[in-house]
């Protein structure tokens, strides 16, 4: 499959048009994953190409799963990504942890997304599935996005993208499949319904979900059936970020080797987040500045 590059081979899972293995790679000894197009149709093949690219275009991004190697020109065309020893977040819907860690991977997600989205790049399939748990150097949590075969980018040189409201049934953003506009907004929708997934067990458990008021409300805000109500990637990592340190001075959020950003409000700057802080308006489903005009998260 390979070229006899990779070693010890083993099959981990399929999906609808690809496999995926587990490998060791011998000029570094350390375990990759292979993803092989099993069905090589010309549509597929251009998929794949697109993956490969976003791929390439995010490698600088810590949230979004490395690209190692790929040959698109196979008889079975591949690429080559980064391991997960710790599988994705699909078995945490049945069980679930403490709200605070959710929160936690959440930051991480929304994080990743808003520099994919502040590119203009979509990307279409968010779900726990697709969501990758990797260990930090200093053995904190880490949650990476996987799986970009249905992404979309506005330079895309096969032309505009398409506007098909692809996804996972349950994920997809019902407006979207409504207007056949597929926007930002419909990754937050998805990862919104994600969120809910794994702090409830239940896509539809909204009224269920643990943490403070300011969480759920977040949570709740992202699945707004208007789209432009829905609050933007950076803003849910902030206001996250914010309702952590309220509920615990000591979390502290590293972002990962990459970029070696810690996160962490000291009590002089929770007080200058109190005073600058957007207020939630569960009325209108938007934030409101102090002098009650809509504003996008905690900061802005």
């Amino acid at each position: 499959m390979t070229s006899g590059r990779y070693w010890h081979i083993q099959f981990i899972a399929s999906g609808g048009f690809a496999e995926v293995y587990k490998a060791v790679d011998p000029q570094t000894w350390g375990v990759v994953a292979i993803k092989r197009l099993t069905d090589s149709s010309a549509d597929n093949r251009r998929r794949f190409k697109r993956e490969r690219d976003m791929l390439q275009i995010h490698l600088s991004n810590p949230f979004v799963v490395d690209i190692l190697d790929s040959d698109l020109t196979a008889e079975s065309p591949y690429l080559v990504l980064e391991y997960s020893e710790l599988g994705s977040l699909q078995k945490y819907v049945a069980e679930r942890r403490d709200w605070t860690r959710i929160a936690r991977w959440l930051y991480d997600v929304a994080f990743g997304l808003a520099i994919i989205h502040e590119r203009g790049d979509v990307i279409r399939d968010i779900k726990p599935a697709n969501l990758l748990r990797f260990k930090r150097e200093d053995g904190s949590e880490l949650i990476k996005i996987t799986d970009f075969g249905l992404g979309q980018r506005p330079d895309a040189s096969s032309g505009p993208m398409t506007a098909s409201p692809f996804g996972t049934q349950g994920y997809i953003d019902p407006m979207a499949q409504f207007t056949q506009n597929v926007t930002s907004a419909s990754d937050i929708y998805s990862l919104g319904i994600t969120m809910t997934e794994l702090l409830t067990g239940n896509k539809n458990g909204r009224g269920l979900i643990p943490g403070p008021p300011p969480f759920r409300d977040l949570i709740a805000s992202m699945t707004h059936w208007n789209p432009s109500l829905r609050p933007i990637a950076r803003a849910i990592a902030d206001t996250v970020a914010g309702i952590l340190q309220e509920s615990s001075p000591a979390v502290a959020t590293s972002v990962g080797a990459t970029g070696a950003v810690l996160f962490c409000l000291g009590a002089a700057a929770l007080a200058v987040l109190g005073a600058s802080a957007n207020n939630w308006d569960r009325g209108a489903q938007r934030y409101r500045d102090s002098r009650g005009q809509f504003r996008s998260g905690l900061f802005f």
